[in-house]
């Protein structure tokens, strides 16, 4: 079976998937959808660009954002971005990190590329 055929079985039945820890507890990462990517993201539009997925994370330096983020990629939503804060700012980096893992990360940084820019075009006034 080739590489392709075997991303996409294992995202259908569910064998896809990552546990990353933070604050003592574990949680399961399973390959994010457009939504819960799109809600990660608009917490991470901060961030500058660098030569690899992790430091890409470190630049928004010691953040809520992390743990908003990471929420989005477990839950869908920023129920767990509480519990979440209570792990180290490493943990939650390396969640991320691995979190995002899962999906190429020119993909990834190109959508927050345009999420900023976005942002960007709504906060400036026309003259």
């Amino acid at each position: 079976m080739n590489q392709g055929a075997k991303i996409v079985t294992e995202s259908i039945i569910g064998s896809d998937f990552r546990t990353v820890f933070v604050a003592g507890k574990a949680y399961t990462v399973y390959p994010p959808t457009i939504n819960k990517l799109a809600g990660a993201i608009s917490h991470l539009s901060g961030v500058q660009e660098a030569d690899n997925l992790k430091e890409v994370l470190l630049s928004l330096g010691e953040s809520e954002a992390y743990s908003k983020a990471l929420s989005w990629l477990i839950a869908g939503d920023e129920s767990l971005s509480e519990e979440l804060a209570k792990g180290t700012y490493e943990e939650n980096v390396d969640a991320l990190d691995e979190a995002l893992s899962m999906i190429d990360s020119k993909v990834f940084l190109k959508a927050v590329s345009l999420a900023r820019n976005v942002s960007l075009l709504a906060a400036k006034p026309r003259l």
